[in-house]
């Protein structure tokens, strides 16, 4: 390869590796001014070199160098985005906060985005009319006192936590209808209040048109990148049916609009000064549209590579594909170093660089004389391309795999260039009624074909393989693996087929000592949920659940908390459950009445109604756990059972568990409040 072509990709690479150093560093032992001077330092003598040393020879000195910048920059950048913490505000003190972005509505809450002295935090009000009515730019003032954000409970579940981190929010808070006042006030950044403004308008011009339902929430994901209104169940159909980036605003869109408006300008004329004008034009038309869409890290990459093509043509210079990627990678991620751990981020480069470098071999792979069948295997070969980009990702991060997702895009992939088309149109004459009407009813047409479609390779067999499981090893050998992939199809060396056979066998021997290893786990885990009770009983590959029926209705909660470690332990997605109040016989573990036996173990579920006790024939269990709204009364259970070890539930009240550990604290008993994480045994 000719790198001179491609400096981007070596400069962002450097970039990255100082990212995730800084990163790893965590709190730089350094002071920024120190860093920001030997950041000039470099420039320096960078400069020094570029003048000093003149022979070619030794142009590779000026070339490291300016990668030791590039990493040192990285690093800098990292410290100057890490928000430090500050002190716990666990005080009452009366304080102001602005609203950020427009206020989310949620089942009982309204979300919404704050800005205060201490930071970013993430607040919660109770759903009132005053609450709904915020609007980006208020200034509200309360008393609460704010919360840091609780790390994750049980093992391997989503780190929230570390995820608001990334987005810099430190803090959470939850307000009721008289906790908070409206000031009055509100200060705005003109851009953002117009495109968020905008967005409404366009939202209420899309439900104007007669756009409803689950065609709304589709509609508006894919056209506006507005996804609050989009139904779970619909969300989960497009990601079984491997289409979910088709609600993602993304390159598609972008292409979309620079071809209409560029079509659209061209009758203007092909004057040099005209030229400039629509350039420019086109240039505020897609920033617009960014801007209004949300600015995620797909439609900036496509807008920027835009861009750096518009101009392109205004100096008369043709650029490289994979040059444009990088270049728009090194700005985002010199914009927010943390762009670089976002799902979206990585996702989207991943997929671009897939169709990129893989979808010509892959198409070439077969002749076609057909056109019509030729187009659909072009269409296909470009879904197996981002695919096999993205494969390591969607594994890593959600422990599954879309088997049609070539079938899903065959079908959807001019389906949804239908409805953006169509769609864009429609934004364009909603301000005409019956045209508007007419319009509607056609992207309401493709909208529910396309829901139809998506339910039905939802339903197909295996049209959603869960429970895949990637160790941070494997993922790093499965991107080596894509990278060598690439070098064979570009490069034609033999020798690269050795190098991906190795490690292929590698990965597949840590897959085989991972399974022998696992093959001998024996764990119990008390689940710590809020508002439930859940208990796992695992032996090698098996598992039993145990849970309150309530559980049992909230299927999100068993994938939010306890899924991602039943990957990892390779475990059934779908083991066989019992509920507390039955009593069973299983081969894991034994329920009679209040007593669970399992792997040696005996746990007592408290039931003061049913417990009757003289303190004198007591039976010994290892742990004694309290569900739910009961009075705390450790006399009375100290009379029934020898207590190893208190357990109280998230499902009891904080100020009745601080009783409960109050009380056992007084007999000596120890305790576990199950709110501050799971118990693994």
């Amino acid at each position: 390869m000719n790198w001179n072509k491609y400096p981007f990709i070596r400069m962002v690479a450097a970039l990255a590796l100082g990212i995730v150093v800084g990163d790893r560093v965590g709190e730089c032992p350094f002071g920024k001014p120190l860093l920001i001077g030997v950041l000039a330092l470099l420039l320096l003598v960078e400069l020094l070199l570029h003048k000093i040393l003149r022979s070619y020879r030794f142009r590779w000195i000026f070339g490291v160098t300016t990668l030791i910048t590039l990493v040192w920059l990285g690093f800098l950048r990292m410290a100057i985005t890490r928000d430090t913490l500050a002190e716990p505000m666990h005080d009452a003190t009366w304080r102001l906060a602005r609203v950020l972005e427009p206020p989310e509505q949620r089942e009982k809450t309204v979300k919404v985005l704050l800005e205060l002295e201490e930071g970013r935090a993430m607040a919660y009000f109770e759903k009132t009319d005053e609450a709904l009515d915020l609007c980006y730019g208020d200034f509200i003032g309360f008393a609460i006192p704010l919360e840091e954000v609780a790390p994750p409970k049980n093992p391997l579940e989503f780190d929230y936590k570390k995820y608001l981190e990334r987005h810099g929010v430190n803090w959470s808070v939850y307000l009721k209808s008289g906790d908070w006042h409206p000031t009055g006030v509100r200060q705005v950044n003109p851009i953002f209040d117009f495109a968020y403004r905008f967005r409404q308008r366009l939202l209420l011009a899309l439900q104007q048109s007669g756009i409803t339902d689950d065609e709304f929430g589709v509609g508006a994901a894919i056209l506006l990148g507005y996804d609050e209104s989009l139904p779970a169940q619909v969300r989960q159909n497009y990601v079984a049916a491997g289409s979910m980036h088709i609600l993602c605003v993304s390159g598609m869109h972008v292409g979309i609009i620079y071809l209409l408006a560029s079509f659209l300008l061209g009758l203007l004329g092909k004057g040099k000064r005209t030229r400039y004008f629509n350039k420019i034009i086109l240039l505020l038309l897609i920033w617009c549209y960014a801007l209004i869409t949300g600015l995620s890290p797909s439609i900036m990459r496509s807008a920027l590579m835009i861009s750096f093509m518009i101009f392109g043509e205004l100096l008369h210079r043709k650029g490289f594909a994979l040059n444009s990627i990088a270049a728009s990678a090194f700005i985002l991620l010199l914009l927010n170093p943390n762009n670089l751990y976002a799902m979206g981020f990585q996702l989207s480069y991943g997929a671009v660089l897939g169709i990129v470098l893989l979808q010509k071999p892959i198409y070439n792979l077969l002749y076609i004389k057909n056109k019509f069948l030729d187009r659909a295997w072009e269409i296909t070969a470009v879904s197996v391309a981002a695919q096999i980009a993205t494969m390591p990702f969607t594994v890593y991060y959600f422990n599954q795999f879309t088997p049609y997702f070539w079938l899903s895009n065959l079908l959807m992939t001019p389906l949804s260039f239908v409805v953006i088309l169509t769609g864009m149109l429609l934004l364009m004459v909603s301000w005409v009624p019956w045209v508007s009407l007419a319009v509607g009813k056609l992207v309401w047409l493709c909208l529910h074909v396309m829901n139809g479609l998506v339910a039905g390779i939802e339903q197909l067999p295996l049209s959603l393989v869960k429970g895949l499981y990637m160790s941070d090893f494997q993922f790093g050998l499965s991107l080596l693996l894509l990278l060598l992939l690439w070098l064979f199809v570009n490069l034609k060396r033999k020798r690269m087929v050795l190098e991906m056979l190795l490690v292929a066998v590698v990965f597949t021997l840590s897959l085989a000592w991972r399974s022998q290893q696992l093959s001998h786990q024996s764990q119990v885990i008390v689940y710590s949920l809020r508002n439930h009770t859940a208990i796992s009983v695992i032996d090698g590959f098996d598992q039993l659940l145990l849970c309150d029926e309530g559980l049992l209705r909230e299927p999100s909660s068993i994938d939010y908390s306890m899924k991602g470690y039943w990957a990892e332990r390779q475990l059934p997605m779908n083991p066989r459950c019992h509920t507390l109040s039955e009593d069973f016989t299983d081969d894991l573990a034994v329920k009679r009445q209040q007593l669970i036996s399992a792997h040696g173990r005996l746990l007592a579920l408290w039931d003061p109604a049913n417990s009757q006790g003289d303190g004198h024939l007591r039976l010994s269990v290892d742990f004694v756990l309290v569900r739910e709204k009961q009075k705390p009364d450790m006399k009375r259970m100290s009379s029934v059972f020898r207590v190893g070890t208190l357990l109280i539930d998230g499902s009891v009240p904080e100020y009745l568990a601080a009783q409960w550990m109050q009380q056992a604290e007084a007999l000596d008993i120890p305790c576990r409040n199950l709110r501050d994480g799971a118990l693994v045994l």
